[in-house]
């Protein structure tokens, strides 16, 4: 049936709506103890992971991948019986790859005498996989938006071996900063992560080492200290706050200490010269040859000096050192239970402690928002109060605004990729300029596996009087606090990939080699349905009541007759077209 000439014309809006948020500790759980593996059974470890979840993960070996570290085509070293190999794991959901999403990047051992850090990264791609496959909500989110490379045994020699160095020579002394040419990238250790940072942006990492207990973050060099103590970095505060957020995640001690005390590696361990936490945080920014080197090794056939010239702000990493244990390889018993993971105790053991820190980082690879639930009368109409419950995740602070785009803008309501950061110029500041509903500032909840408390908040605010097709779009900021600053050194504004997409209206980067790339805008956009907030967080259109979970449909009315014909869809009402109304998706 036609609608009358004399009504008003209609908007039925259809919104998607997730599940309800469902986090922590799943039924039934095991509680496996965990163990060290040799280096074999490492490899078999990821391949046999490989085999089980094919769409997950991907495994690679570094002299094969990265034919430039072994120019001699030779045997490097012997790794319990066969010719040594350095193994490169990848957790993500394939099909959902893009030359932008975020990546992170773990180290199990640098030192291979160090050895609770590579049961660690073992036992976090397992939990990703396992409780992927068992659809645990916030992994799903994890392991859809973000990369996790691996490197379980880094320093695959000397863990074959049971030795701190590579055939006599250390990788922590081996990367191109402060370095003399003839002494950098002479290891395939340094040489295989040089490699994998060229290639991509990854913006946390996390290298396990043993012998003391600190979790520590730059500067860790000779060049940076005034009077034996650590200057700041540009990153002094991003630094800072994401070190206690994963110091918080690995618990406290019996004493109701901090497990891990946090500092400046500079204060808390001690300076060297070559070292792979300046380095990755460095490359991109500081200046060469000095202090970032151009190295010229003679080992293994040598290796061509423009591998450690880098793109600049490529390399730009948030690197953490976590000492882990006064022991180099703590007695197996202190590894801990794959139950400890899902709740903090001070009598937990290693691996699950140090998994959590590796999580926390994961999750704040990528800042947004999620939406648990939307709240409006059955028939709204201009003045009609709305609440929309949201929570931030992969953030400590947000700052969100709920906003009333013209579908004009963002036709279906698809703001693209990357939160909006692939839109034209223009067509983004008319959409961040649209007519505000609510605005409201509060911490971020991130992840609740371990048992943190709930903080979503409420965008609550009332409908204008305005006619046409209209988007519900959330714009929101993080964290912008990482931009402040005392006395940086150098004095430069905040380097990190993880603050500049942040902090900088716009901040675009290219891997040095390959198509790897940031794209973000200070000011990112969520849409309410699949393409803004993740497709495996909604359930599917379906017709449903007002009342029903899931799918929440509502008209209201306002303005004037449009001559334009609307859409017809099956919220307007079942076999009925009206040639007034409009059927917004959002």
């Amino acid at each position: 049936m036609h609608c009358p000439q004399a009504c008003l014309w209609r908007w039925v809006l259809i919104l998607l709506l997730p599940h309800a948020h469902h986090a922590g500790a799943p039924t039934n759980l095991e509680n496996r103890a965990y163990k060290y593996r040799t280096y074999r059974q490492t490899n078999q470890f990821f391949k046999d992971l490989r085999r089980q979840y094919p769409d997950l993960v991907e495994i690679w070996f570094a002299q094969d991948l990265f034919p430039e570290i072994l120019p001699q085509k030779k045997s490097w070293g012997i790794c319990e019986g066969e010719a040594c190999k350095t193994l490169i794991v990848r957790i993500a959901n394939k099909k959902l790859l893009s030359d932008s999403t975020p990546e992170v990047f773990f180290s199990g051992a640098l030192h291979g005498d160090e050895r609770i850090g590579p049961a660690t990264v073992n036992e976090l791609a397992a939990f990703l996989c396992e409780q992927y496959a068992a659809s645990h909500p916030e992994v799903v989110r994890l392991v859809d938006g973000r990369a996790t490379w691996l490197m379980p045994m880094t320093n695959a020699h000397g863990y074959a071996n049971y030795r701190r160095e590579e055939n006599s020579m250390d990788p922590n002394r081996d990367f191109p900063y402060l370095q003399d040419p003839t002494r950098c990238m002479q290891t395939q250790t340094a040489r295989a992560v040089n490699e994998l940072f060229r290639r991509h942006l990854f913006q946390f990492c996390i290298t396990f080492h043993g012998g003391m207990r600190a979790l520590t973050y730059e500067w860790g060099s000779k060049n940076h200290l005034q009077r034996m103590k650590s200057t700041e970095s540009p990153d002094e505060t991003a630094f800072r706050e994401v070190g206690q957020s994963i110091q918080a995640a690995a618990g406290k001690t019996s004493r109701n200490q901090w497990f891990y005390p946090l500092g400046r590696i500079n204060d808390l361990v001690y300076p060297v010269d070559g070292g792979m936490e300046d380095w990755s945080y460095a490359a991109g920014f500081e200046r060469s040859p000095r202090p970032i080197t151009v190295c010229k090794p003679t080992t293994y056939g040598g290796y061509p000096e423009d591998r450690t010239r880098y793109r600049k702000d490529s390399i730009s990493t948030l690197m953490y050192l976590a000492e882990m244990d006064d022991r180099k390889t703590a007695q197996e018993a202190t590894l801990g239970h794959s139950s400890e993971i899902w709740a903090l105790a001070s009598s937990q053991g290693h691996v699950p402690r140090n998994l959590r820190m590796c999580l926390k980082l994961i999750e704040l690879a990528r800042p947004e928002i999620v939406v648990r639930q939307l709240q409006a009368p059955p028939n709204p109409g201009p003045g009609a109060a709305v609440a929309v419950e949201v929570f931030g995740f992969g953030c400590e602070k947000v700052t969100a605004r709920l906003l009333l785009v013209p579908s004009v803008l963002i036709p279906r309501c698809n703001v693209g990729g990357d939160s909006g950061a692939a839109l034209e110029d223009n067509t983004y500041r008319k959409l961040v300029g649209s007519t505000q509903i609510a605005t409201a500032n509060y911490r971020c909840q991130g992840l609740t596996i371990w048992g943190a408390q709930s903080a979503a908040f409420r965008l609550e605010g009332r409908l204008p009087d305005v006619s046409g097709e209209v988007c519900l779009v959330i714009a929101a900021e993080f964290d912008s606090q990482w931009g402040r600053q005392v006395h940086p050194d150098p004095s430069v504004k905040p380097r990190s990939h993880a603050a500049r997409l942040r902090l900088e209206e716009r901040y675009e980067v290219q891997a040095s080699d390959g198509p790897n790339m940031i794209r973000a805008r200070r000011t990112k956009l969520f849409v309410f349905g699949p393409e803004g907030l993740g497709s495996r967080d909604f359930v599917k259109p379906r017709p449903l009541s007002a009342r029903s979970s899931g799918l929440l449909s509502f008209a209201f009315q306002g303005g004037s007759a449009d001559p334009a014909l609307g859409e017809f869809h099956s919220a307007c009402g079942s076999g009925r077209r009206c040639e007034r109304a409009r059927c917004l998706q959002l």
